[in-house]
């Protein structure tokens, strides 16, 4: 019988490369389930190639515009919520943004094999999600590269032998700029990933430095590592993906060529290893692998991270939130590029800070509380 398969973001960068691994292993699993935030268009070229059981559009409005062919109909919230929760052998949450958390939730509320792309989870609800999975029905696969590689190192160590991970950052197209050319870059330019082709959000996070903020709040959470133990190290070539510091100073570090679909097979695979037709890394035709320290003064959305991972989970939330409506004010031209970081700490500073946080509904109050606070500073500026 193949493995039943829900892609939830299947229209954005990581939900087409899950399809595309899907494909790639035909005779073994299936698309049972698809949904997407809005592309009706290509959702629906989606529907008639796969022909998934279910299929469920976020944005209601717009259902009108999606031939579903005989896929059951689902939409919004509580549309992603039921596909969550349907009896798949995987579900894969790639859904962009905040979004993503409440089918999450679903899914390992409902003892479902969760295949994390969406950080944002982690980041919102990192305690209630590590809560649930100690309950030991669901299990979850991170999808990131960063994470599937230190997934995949931990295995090979005891506990005891840790000292510290490392996730690499690719520093983005705005690496080399200085504060006063930051100020200026456009949205256009902010698209031009010197590595990954992803879409709009994440990559301008990777500019900014804010994805890698996430991702080490994502660390903190799924690996139960303290935020001392987890460093970030700018690596343009995009190869080592993760590195494992061990208590006698030695390290092993995972390399892989830079391509989404290495960690996406390996979720879906549940850890076993499978040949994948694109390229390998061949270590005699790299001239170099480069390391260094991010500068945490130009690009302070890391900065934050870590304190809001000090202050605590309220903090963390309003990371993400502020983060969120920064980046589509950026992008939509109303503000610079630096003040995406300057109003994530406006907002940090001024929110109610709450060190632990069980509750769900006091999370998305919170992110609610952060969107509206920061919406509010962007409309006086305006003013």
């Amino acid at each position: 019988m193949k493995k039943r398969i829900v892609v939830l973001g299947s229209t954005g960068s990581i939900g087409r490369a899950t399809l595309d691994v899907i494909e790639q292993h035909r005779d073994t699993m299936e698309v049972y389930g698809l949904a997407c935030r809005e592309n009706t268009g290509l959702f629906s070229a989606q529907i008639k190639k796969f022909k998934p059981t279910y299929a469920c559009l976020f944005d209601a409005a717009r259902a009108g515009k999606v031939e579903f062919r005989g896929a059951k109909k689902l939409t919004g919230p509580e549309g992603m919520k039921e596909l969550a929760r349907v009896d798949a052998d995987m579900i894969v949450n790639a859904l962009p943004g905040s979004i993503g958390l409440e089918p999450t939730l679903e899914a390992l509320k409902g003892g479902r094999r969760l295949a994390l792309a969406n950080k944002e989870s982690l980041v919102m609800a990192g305690r209630v999600i590590r809560k649930l999975l100690k309950k030991g029905r669901a299990g979850l696969i991170p999808v990131d590269s960063e994470h599937s590689a230190l997934y995949q190192l931990l295995n090979c160590i005891e506990p005891s032998e840790l000292q510290s991970l490392t996730l690499t950052a690719s520093g983005g197209p705005f690496r080399k700029h200085t504060k006063a050319q930051l100020r200026m870059v456009s949205s256009d330019e902010a698209m031009k990933h010197p590595t990954w082709n992803m879409g709009k959000k994440i990559t301008l996070d990777s500019a900014t430095l804010a994805n890698k903020g996430l991702e080490v709040i994502e660390a903190r959470w799924l690996f139960d590592i303290e935020p001392e133990h987890i460093k970030v190290l700018v690596h343009p070539e995009s190869i080592v993906h993760g590195i494992a510091e061990l208590r006698d100073g030695s390290l092993l570090a995972y390399l892989a060529y830079p391509d989404m679909r290495v960690p996406i097979s390996f979720a879906l695979n549940e850890g076993v290893r499978t040949q994948l037709p694109f390229g390998k890394v061949d270590l005699a035709r790299l001239t170099s692998l480069s390391f260094a320290h991010p500068d945490q003064r130009r690009f302070p959305a890391l900065r934050l991270a870590y304190e809001a991972l000090a202050i605590g989970d309220s903090a963390q939330i309003v990371y993400n939130a502020s983060n969120e409506v920064a980046a589509t004010a950026f992008m939509e031209g109303r503000i610079r590029f630096t003040d995406i970081p300057r109003l994530m700490e406006e907002a940090l500073n001024r929110h109610a800070a709450v060190p632990k946080i069980e509750d769900v509904e006091e999370i998305v109050n919170i992110h609610h509380w952060t969107v509206r606070y920061v919406e509010g500073r962007l409309r006086r500026s305006r003013g």
